[in-house]
């Protein structure tokens, strides 16, 4: 895509860090705005009656032919696994890994003492148990 642009300058702002707004609007009402250096608008004036001329094209960018992101490694048969397993063997795979087998020490001594164990202390003394802490 192409075009053309004639739009009659309505407003020129500049600021102090060098630069300056151009804002023009063409017959139709469309606006325009354009940052450019403050040197090439010196001596501009709103009176003169400035018209914006931009010649524009909408071109495909050489990056836009680039993948995004690099490709991803073929997954391990283990990852594979994983992904297709039920919420329980998930749970399952990673209490082994985590060296506890499939029943929880803190949950076995809970069963084995009569003073009932609340989810917070079973979780504080997971953390012990995992810090190599003493157990509350």
């Amino acid at each position: 895509m192409k075009g053309t642009v004639l739009a009659l300058v309505r407003r020129v702002a500049t600021s102090p860090e060098g630069r300056a707004l151009v804002h023009a609007v063409d017959d139709a009402g469309l606006e325009y705005k354009i940052e450019v250096p403050v040197e090439a608008v010196r001596g501009v004036s709103l009176d003169q009656g400035h018209v914006l001329v931009l010649s524009w094209s909408l071109e495909v960018s050489p990056r836009a032919a680039e993948p995004a992101t690099a490709p991803t490694p073929a997954e391990s048969p283990s990852t594979a696994t994983t992904r297709s397993s039920t919420p329980s063997a998930v749970d399952q795979a990673f209490m082994e890994l985590m060296g506890r087998g499939s029943t929880s020490t803190v949950a076995s001594a809970a069963e084995t003492s009569n003073t009932p164990v609340s989810a917070t202390n079973r979780t504080r003394q997971g953390l012990a148990e995992l810090l190599g802490g003493r157990r509350v």
